[in-house]
């Protein structure tokens, strides 16, 4: 029941963000004592389909095309090295250290503008680089949103375009997660699986979107850096 709860509330955080099931939802579960795997399971239905309704959505918003092509290039092989590790290796620990590092520095960039100008900057002229790393961080840990929200306002500076970038990314390296772990590691998709995936199209579709249209600009900054803060103090106490 725990489970679906969170969806419920993250489905809402996704709706506003592109991000959140898997950034903030992977850190918590996995403090709850569920393994990666499951994990995985849970959230990636749940992510994929919210990320499809934000890309039929935006399907009309014009983006940089190089930029999808470099993102094929760098971004989704090693994706997969990062998916084959997590999931053959115990990293259970050493995934949770990460993501409440990544958390931190997400929650700094977006906190202090001068850091968020240099990073935005760094990120603008070495975008190859950088899909890598978000490839490999988010196949090890869930954890790319935390390097794709900055990567995509560095680029656009229109709000429906950074939304648009961040779904239609977030829905490909979900898709290649949840067809790895289904197809060639035979892990069994249930009946609670679809019904993740349901439930985070329900809220979307009838909360979702609505709390997104009346969130205000400076709102919406305060609530994403108050949820990214809270998980990694959060997670930071179950590990230490």
């Amino acid at each position: 029941m725990e489970i679906y709860f969170l969806i419920l509330v993250l489905s809402v955080v996704q709706s506003l963000f592109g991000v959140g099931l898997l950034l903030f939802g992977t850190p918590i579960l996995l403090l709850m004592g569920h393994e990666y795997t499951e994990v995985l399971m849970y959230l990636l239905p749940a992510s994929i389909s919210i990320s499809l309704g934000q890309v039929r959505d935006f399907r009309n918003v014009k983006l940089n095309q190089n930029y999808r092509l470099q993102f094929l290039i760098f971004c989704i092989p090693i994706l997969l090295l990062g998916i084959f590790t997590a999931t053959k290796f115990d990293l259970k620990f050493e995934i949770r250290l990460f993501i409440v590092g990544m958390l931190i520095f997400s929650f700094f960039v977006r906190t202090f503008s001068t850091l968020r100008a240099q990073v935005e900057h760094s990120i603008q002229k070495n975008i190859p680089f950088v899909l890598f790393v978000m490839g490999l961080v988010h196949g090890l840990s869930n954890m790319g949103g935390s390097i794709l929200g900055p990567m995509a306002s560095s680029l656009y500076d229109d709000k429906n375009k950074i939304l648009a970038s961040v779904s239609l990314d977030y829905a490909l390296m979900a898709m290649i997660q949840f067809i790895y772990l289904v197809v060639f590691q035979g892990v069994p998709l249930k009946s609670v699986h679809v019904f993740c995936a349901l439930t985070a199209i329900v809220v979307r579709f009838f909360l979702g979107k609505r709390v997104f249209q009346f969130t205000t600009e400076r709102n919406y900054q305060r609530l994403l850096n108050g949820f990214i803060l809270m998980n990694a103090l959060v997670l930071g106490v179950g590990i230490f």
